[in-house]
């Protein structure tokens, strides 16, 4: 049940960052739109689209880890290094006054989530190694 829903949350976590990724490559002014972002210099959208880039092809990566997550353990390793950095960039801009709620909050929650998720389900062995 547990390698299940992994595989489930790798596919999720896959189609996310895909659309995200597209819709940032394809659309960065209406991502920006939707995150609160107006009045962005031209030279950001260079900077979303990069970011677009980056995030379809890391779905790329997870999509094949859920075929086989116990073979591909790095993917996971790598979601929750990425939620975990989202978390704690996004709570630090928060804090600072740098960025509001509206704009980072509904990305630092589902960090949170899906990182709690990632290591929740991380294929552990009963000595605390991953397993092969």
């Amino acid at each position: 049940m547990k390698a299940l829903l992994l595989r489930a949350l790798l596919l999720v976590d896959a189609a996310v960052l895909l659309a995200l990724g597209v819709a940032l490559i394809v659309a960065p002014h209406g991502v920006e739109a939707a995150f609160h972002f107006g009045d962005l210099p031209a030279a950001a959208d260079y900077i979303a689209v990069s970011w677009g880039c980056a995030l379809a092809t890391m779905a790329i990566g997870y999509g094949v880890a859920s075929a086989d997550p116990g073979r591909h353990r790095v993917w996971i390793q790598v979601g929750i290094a990425r939620g975990a950095l989202e978390c704690g960039v996004g709570t630090f801009y928060l804090s600072r006054g740098l960025m509001t709620f509206e704009q980072i909050g509904y990305g630092i929650i589902v960090a949170a989530v899906v990182t709690a998720a990632y290591v929740v389900l991380y294929p552990w062995n009963v000595a605390g190694r991953a397993t092969v």
